[in-house]
């Protein structure tokens, strides 16, 4: 069971930022007057900050057995997995501050 939760928070937390970061990428329809696809790229950054996220939570549970973590750990560390969305936004919008 504890598996199931490890594994199902990393595939949807990683959908979600998926459809974040192309939604803030192609803007809205108010942003879009362009005939381009993509008006702010730097919306992309959400992935690799949410993938190195993810990349410390799957290294954290090989590392620990998952049978000896209580299920209030398992749930702060999938939180902290999805505090990485809003950090990668703010990191994006640094880069936006620089155009």
């Amino acid at each position: 069971m504890k598996a199931t939760i490890v594994w199902g928070n990393i595939i949807l937390c990683g959908i979600i930022a998926i459809f974040i970061a192309f939604f803030f990428a192609e803007g809205t329809i108010a942003e879009n007057y362009t005939n381009k696809r993509f008006v702010a790229p730097e919306f992309f950054l959400v992935l690799p900050v949410w993938v190195i996220g993810a990349l410390l939570v799957s290294f954290y549970f090989y590392r620990s057995d998952l049978k000896n973590n209580s299920y209030v750990i398992i749930i702060l560390i999938s939180l902290l997995l999805w505090m990485t969305i809003p950090a990668g936004l703010w990191f994006s919008s640094l880069f936006l501050q620089g155009k």
